[in-house]
Order: structure tokens, then C-alpha cells, then sequence
């Protein structure tokens, strides 16, 4: 038996060491720290991935928001004031005289708010050179008489109208405030003006030109500020108007950021007719 084993010069492995030949690549098998690592920095950027998409498009959507909310904004601002300013100088009742209707408008007692007056006979009236911003732009006025027995339903730039058969006599006083606000007063027969209302938010300015008729032909022929206007004697000659406002542009990288006197503004001009003189 020993000369067996001689030549086959080796011995047989018992059971024991089998065993452990057969566990250890076992132990070898899974995740290394460095695989784990990896994984989780891999995570950890699509993580970071997904967040910034997020992000980006939440801001879109806050900026698109705040865009189409400013749009919004300066058309209520401007169709309220086109639609008043066409109304100046109307008169409901029967003209006085057999002049146009426009001199049959009462003589007003008190000054609008801005401290200017009526011309006997206009529906219209500013202040301003057209350089100023704020509450420092320009600032209009616009008479007109409605009510009486055919109930016109003409509104005010507030939404209000005359009492049932009663010749009510509206001026409303547009102008923007500190706030930067478009804000519309009514003063109603002579009294005082009411509480403004804000017509347009985020106005840095408003500029105005008079369309007139100054050699009496029957079509505008120049525009002027409301200081040449009131310098020449011409408002009873004012046949258009047309107004510039000057809107905050909203800023769609920061829309809550705050605006100042030095932030950029985009202008919506429009031009209008009074209605009395077409």
C-alpha cells in the first residue's frame, strides 16, 4: 500500500480541505466598496439631472405665467382709457344752442384732480410736457354728460353709470400714481372724486399727445403736448389723442424681482378719436 502511494507522489486531499476549496471563490462573489461608490455617485447625478429639469421647467412655467399676466394687464389698462377718451365731450341731452352738441356740455365749477380745468365747451383736458414718469407723467381728463330719459348706459372708466332720468355729468381723471399704477378717479356732477381704481399695474410712464385741428379743416394737421395745447388756446380743436405707456417688461429670469426707475420697459402706443368730433 505505501509503495502505492510512493508512486503515485502525491497525497489525496482529505475532506476538510475540499470544503474550503470549494467555499473560498464564494467569499469572492457581490460588490466591491469602489462598484458601490460608483453606483451611488451614478444616482446621485440623475438625481441632480431630474432636479434641474424640474427646476427649469417650473421657471418656464413662472415666467410664462408673469408674461402672459403683464399682456393681460396693459390690455384691461388700455381698452378702458381708449374706450373713455372716445366718449369726451359727449352730451346726452338736447344741444342748447344750434352749435355742435360739444358747446352744449355745462361749464364745469371745480378743478380735476390734477388741478387743470375745462375750456367751456371741451370734453377733454390734460397736464404734462410728455417727458415726465411715474407720478410725475402726464395725466388726463375726460368730460362727458350722460343719463337723462333714453338711458344711454354709457359707463364711466369705472364701470358706473347715471342714475334712471337723470343728466349725470362724469369726468374721469386718468393718471399713474406712486405705485406705479394706472388709476382712473370719477368725479360725478361737480362733487368730489371718488377712490381710484388701478386699471394696469407696473407702468413706468404715460405720455400724451393731442391730435389737432388747428387750422379748422376738419382733420387732425399736428399733435401736440398738453402744455402747447393749453399754451395755443386749442383744446376745443383736439380731435385724437395718442397715448404711449410705458410697461415694466416683466423679467422672466427672476419674475418676482422687484422694478425700479432703472429697470427696462416695453411702450404701447395707441391712438384714438373722439367720437364728437368724427
Amino acid at each position: 500500500m505505501n509503495s502505492i502511494h510512493s508512486l503515485n507522489g502525491c497525497r489525496r486531499p482529505s475532506a476538510s480541505q475540499g470544503l474550503l476549496a470549494r467555499v473560498r471563490p464564494g467569499l469572492q462573489s457581490g460588490f466591491s466598496l469602489i462598484e458601490l461608490m460608483v453606483a451611488v455617485l451614478i444616482g446621485l447625478f440623475l438625481t441632480l439631472g431630474l432636479s434641474q429639469i424640474f427646476l427649469s421647467m417650473y421657471s418656464t412655467s413662472q415666467s410664462q405665467n408673469k408674461l402672459g399676466q403683464a399682456q393681460e394687464n396693459q390690455r384691461l389698462g388700455v381698452v378702458m382709457l381708449a374706450n373713455t377718451v372716445q366718449l369726451a365731450g359727449f352730451y346726452a341731452g338736447k344741444p342748447t344752442s344750434a352749435t355742435a352738441n360739444v358747446l352744449a356740455l355745462p361749464q364745469l365749477a371745480t378743478n380735476n384732480t390734477d388741478g387743470s380745468s375745462f375750456t367751456a365747451g371741451a370734453g377733454i383736458v390734460g397736464i404734462g410736457g410728455g417727458s415726465g414718469t411715474g407720478a410725475k407723467s402726464d395725466s388726463v381728463n375726460i368730460y362727458f354728460q350722460s343719463g337723462g330719459v333714453d338711458q344711454d348706459g354709457i359707463i364711466n372708466c369705472q364701470g358706473g353709470t347715471a342714475p334712471a332720468s337723470t343728466l349725470t355729468t362724469f369726468v374721469n381723471s386718468f393718471y399713474i400714481n406712486s405705485s406705479w399704477q394706472l388709476v382712473c378717479s370719477v368725479t360725478t356732477n361737480n362733487g368730489k372724486p371718488n377712490t381710484p381704481l388701478v386699471l394696469a399695474n407696473d407702468v413706468y410712464s404715460m405720455s400724451i399727445l393731442y391730435g389737432v385741428d388747428s387750422v379748422l379743416s376738419g382733420t387732425t394737421d399736428t399733435y401736440l403736448t398738453a402744455t402747447d395745447v393749453q399754451t395755443n388756446g386749442k383744446w376745443l380743436n383736439v380731435r385724437s389723442i395718442q397715448i404711449t405707456l410705458n410697461f415694466f417688461t416683466p423679467n422672466l429670469l427672476n419674475p418676482n424681482a422687484a422694478y425700479t426707475s432703472t429697470s427696462p420697459t416695453t411702450p404701447w402706443v395707441q391712438t384714438i378719436s373722439l367720437m364728437s368730433k368724427s
